[in-house]
């Protein structure tokens, strides 16, 4: 759902309250970076960093979009070659693509600098399981509860929970995927993930402009 732009769109507003909040900075890692939407919203900032994907197409994406932003290097590189230290690391909307969460979570400890913060985006909840789900290959939702335990294994300790989807966005996603014919899913979860990055399972183009049209008007209150 994290391609359906009003979605995408509220994440960075969100982003921006947790920067603000807790101060944080760069440099920065974008682990998974898909597009390159996040980097390119912190290069806005005048942050620098690096971006990665093991995707081709996501990466392809990404160059483009990051292309004015020369501060952001932009790689197709696997977490665990990934070396450096970084103030800020984001994982959004990518450990629920890894088998070995654990292990990744562990690998993001060793790169982050002292004091450094990581800032995580997982689809919440195993109940919410649905179609598209499998359609992005996620191999799980997550509770507070499971997420932590997985945090604290790695030496990683949780500051602070929030959750950007509900009710609206949660309402909508339920509704959505009880109504839409189930997109065409395939059982290799790499393959759906490397895909991930550049196809939606969200077909609402008008409600997509009606959302957008709606934040652009509060933002210029």
């Amino acid at each position: 759902m994290a391609n359906f732009a009003p979605l995408k769109n509220y994440m960075l507003y969100c982003l921006d309250r947790c920067i603000g909040q807790h101060r944080l900075n760069g440099p920065f890692l974008e682990i998974g970076c898909g597009k390159g939407d996040v980097s390119a919203h912190l290069a806005r900032k005048g942050w620098q960093g690096m971006a990665i994907d093991f995707s081709d197409a996501a990466i392809g994406e990404a160059r483009a979009t990051l292309a004015e932003f020369p501060g952001v290097v932009v790689k197709k590189q696997a977490l665990s070659d990934v070396t450096g230290s970084w103030d800020t690391i984001l994982m959004w909307d990518v450990l629920e693509h890894i088998e070995d969460d654990a292990g990744a979570l562990r690998i993001v400890l060793r790169l982050l600098n002292p004091g450094g913060r990581l800032l995580l985006a997982v689809p919440s909840n195993p109940r919410e399981w649905r179609w598209d789900d499998d359609f992005y290959g996620h191999f799980r939702r997550y509770t507070v509860d499971d997420l932590s335990a997985r945090l604290a294994g790695a030496g990683l300790a949780p500051v602070a929970f929030w959750d950007f989807t509900y009710p609206v966005f949660w309402a909508m996603r339920r509704a959505y995927t009880r109504l839409k014919r189930a997109a065409p899913v395939t059982e290799d979860k790499e393959a759906s993930t490397k895909a991930s990055a550049t196809r939606n399972a969200w077909d609402l183009p008008f409600v997509s402009r009606v959302l957008d049209r709606t934040g652009e008007k509060t933002a210029g209150r």
